[in-house]
């Protein structure tokens, strides 16, 4: 019996081995769960990844683009609401990721239709629209900022960015950064945060210059929060 046994589940694992080559470690996961609840005779029932899964899953498909391995934390999201003034205009939001800064600025008091978020992923792009549905979240490139604006463009006040600059190549970082100098009014503000804690200057335009700072400590890694302001 011990014997039959240790067969069954040299043979699982074999199998399971196999299944995570071939397919991933994540849709391996997803079509085991469903073989169990198949051969348990109870209806199928979609399953939904969690949001650091997705995370994680994007990271290892894109990790320049992604930039770290860690979604941002709630005390990282609401650092960075905390510097967006409840003022007229659009606030615009560079990477959306789990959307979890997206509701942090909801719950700041951003109404939902003063708020873009731009996400490239769209896995991710689905996942924000289910979590914040009265958000307009566009799956597209900041690279193209001012065209996925479309006639909202001039309307813009503040851009909130998550995107990871530092890990980007130079000419896509330089590409975005154009954009977003194009699409900011004067006195328009671009929030950003980077998990170099040194306060190294960005590759900005001399014209917007860094008004504020917060380092949030109680983030993994910790990170700092830039503020700039446009100012030509």
């Amino acid at each position: 019996m011990i014997q039959a046994n240790l067969v069954k589940v040299k043979s699982f694992l074999s199998q399971s081995i196999v299944k995570v080559r071939e397919l991933g470690l994540s849709r391996a996961f997803v079509n085991f769960g469903r073989e169990s609840i198949l051969t348990d005779n109870k209806p199928f029932k979609k399953y939904e990844l969690p949001a650091w899964v997705l995370f994680a899953r994007e990271t290892v498909r894109n990790p320049r683009v992604m930039g770290t391995c860690w979604s941002s934390s709630p005390n990282l999201a609401n650092a960075i609401a905390a510097f967006v003034s409840d003022q007229e205009g659009i606030i615009v939001e560079l990477g959306s990721g789990t959307g979890i800064v997206t509701e942090a600025l909801l719950n700041n008091g951003i109404a939902a239709e003063r708020l873009i978020s731009i996400e490239q992923s769209p896995e991710l792009t689905k996942h924000v629209r289910k979590r914040c549905p009265n958000v307009r979240v566009i799956n597209g490139d900041a690279l193209h900022l001012a065209d996925l604006l479309g006639d909202d463009f001039k309307r813009v006040t503040t851009i909130v960015s998550s995107l990871p600059f530092r890990s980007l190549p130079h000419a896509v970082e330089h590409g975005i950064i154009k954009q977003i100098d194009q699409v900011l009014p004067k006195n328009g503000l671009l929030i950003q945060f980077t998990y170099d804690l040194s306060g190294r200057a960005m590759s900005l335009p001399p014209h917007l210059k860094r008004v504020s700072h917060k380092i949030v400590w109680a983030n993994f890694p910790p990170a700092r929060v830039d503020v700039y302001c446009q100012q030509r």
